[in-house]
């Protein structure tokens, strides 16, 4: 399953970096890949083996905001 979801507190390709890294390292999430100019991250997910919710406090802890 594909996602995509508004992402607030990215300023750079470091942030990028940091929250792309994180969501792979998931069960589940087969691709993830984040644009600070866009604020928004795209996941390529197994809905399966991962949630929504999982994957929303995983980007959080890497101190960033999930719209919605």
């Amino acid at each position: 399953m594909k996602s995509e979801m508004k992402v607030s507190g990215m300023r750079c390709s470091g942030c990028e970096l940091l929250v792309t890294e994180a969501l792979e390292e998931l069960d589940g999430v087969e691709n993830a890949e984040a644009s600070h100019q866009k604020g928004t991250i795209s996941i390529d997910y197994d809905p399966d083996k991962v949630s929504m919710d999982i994957i929303k406090e995983v980007i959080g802890k890497q101190g960033f905001n999930v719209a919605g």
